[in-house]
């Protein structure tokens, strides 16, 4: 997941599998049914203290979605430096 689009989309997507409404899964976030609207389709970011309440609700593993999280947040903010892979990759190994 590469974009709010797409962790947007992953999140509608489990909604309504699971056949619920905005106001059920807001709810249970702790926010309004107009900002998972916004996440929903791009145009907010989810928050991290957003993530553990989703994972419970969806019954989905909680690292899972906190690593596409972090990704997501890391290609927003510096998706377009060109070292950011050289600069993970000895973030990566500084920190074992």
């Amino acid at each position: 997941m590469k974009s709010d689009t797409e962790i947007g989309s992953y999140l509608q997507n489990l909604r309504k599998e699971r056949k619920m409404s905005l106001r059920e899964v807001a709810e249970h976030v702790g926010i309004d049914v107009s900002m998972l609207s916004k996440i929903e389709h791009g145009e907010r970011q989810l928050q991290s203290h957003m993530i553990a309440p989703i994972a419970y609700l969806f019954e989905i593993d909680f690292k899972s979605i906190q690593i596409q999280f972090i990704n997501q947040k890391i290609l927003q903010e510096f998706g377009d430096e060109p070292y950011l892979n050289e600069a993970l990759q000895i973030l990566a190994t500084t920190n074992k």
